[in-house]
């Protein structure tokens, strides 16, 4: 993994600099005893980020066939990172410890990963970096099926396209915090202009509202109330600071941060990787079905992705 990629990071591995932000968030928070809590967490912090980094770079140069496993431990590590700026406490208890998801053990015949399923746990990190982080509830027991989340990775849509024959997401370009839709959206949503500003309204953290616009009636212009990034993006779909997405079929949009999207994603993948050994080693030398290339393209993703998500949730892009 090329440095660059961590190099907004890279201060952090200074136990000084490190707790004078630890000790600037909790402030923030009106955390109690923010000095004393930012000396005490700094090492964890520090300690967490360097693990995580670890794994994510012997994730880059590792086989295909192990690679998920190296991911999903290395952004376990920088998520408990973003944890601790919010959660000195962490962790509480030992609940807070499992991944917070589980999966079915025994895989039927004729097993396809698009179909395959994986369900939310009441207690778990899952469960805890949505709340913490995100302030956002989960319901023990809901169920994501992997296709959906798969059509929320934006790496992703060319080849699911050329799978499926059709037009999945319509990119949004961003200029500054104002961006720019295509009105072909509307006809896929069944909606009008001023219903589809309360549908981003509703479904948003961050408000957004109609501008006027010089050109032709080819697209809506709405300014953002701030930058949209990684972790403040949904219902739109994160691909970089100037192009968002929206699925075009507004049923299938989840509304879980893209960091939590993939956390499921990599969950399953790992999983299938420890114990689904014979499925997975066939998977990697029959090339039989159309997982293969789905799963390769998300995991050459993951090296850069990772360390974005992590650098715009501590220091805001």
């Amino acid at each position: 993994m090329t440095e660059h990629r961590w190099e907004k990071l890279l201060p952090f591995f200074s136990a000084t600099y490190t707790r004078k932000y630890l000790f600037d968030r909790y402030e923030q928070q009106e955390i109690a005893q923010s000095s004393t809590m930012s000396y005490r967490t700094c090492y964890a912090f520090m300690y967490h980020l360097q693990h995580g980094k670890l794994f994510l770079e012997q994730g880059a140069n590792a086989p295909y066939e192990i690679k998920p496993v190296l991911f999903f431990y290395g952004l376990i590590q920088l998520l408990k990172v973003c944890i601790l700026t919010v959660d000195p406490e962490y962790p509480s208890s030992s609940q807070v410890l499992a991944h917070g998801v589980t999966t079915r053990k025994r895989k039927k015949n004729r097993y396809r990963f698009f179909s395959d399923e994986v369900k939310v746990q009441r207690h778990g990190l899952f469960s805890h970096v949505l709340d913490k982080m995100f302030h956002m509830k989960q319901i023990n027991g809901e169920k994501y099926r992997m296709e959906t989340l798969l059509l929320h990775a934006p790496i992703l849509f060319p080849v699911l396209e050329s799978i499926y024959k059709k037009t999945l997401a319509v990119p949004c370009h961003i200029d500054e915090a104002t961006l720019r839709i295509p009105t072909t959206l509307l006809d896929h949503y069944h909606m009008t202009e001023t219903r589809f500003e309360t549908y981003l309204n509703d479904y948003s953290v961050k408000k957004f509202t109609r501008q006027e616009s010089s050109e032709s009636g080819d697209f809506l212009m709405f300014k953002a109330s701030s930058p949209l990034n990684p972790f403040k993006c949904h219902p739109f779909l994160y691909e970089s600071k100037s192009k968002v997405w929206l699925l075009t079929d507004r049923e299938e949009t989840l509304h879980l941060p893209s960091i939590a999207i993939h956390y499921l994603l990599l969950y399953n993948l790992s999983m299938l990787c420890r114990y689904e050994t014979e499925w997975w080693g066939e998977l990697f030398h029959t090339f039989d079905g159309e997982d293969l290339p789905i799963i390769l393209r998300l995991l050459d993703g993951y090296e850069q992705l990772i360390p974005e998500w992590i650098s715009a949730f501590l220091l805001g892009g």
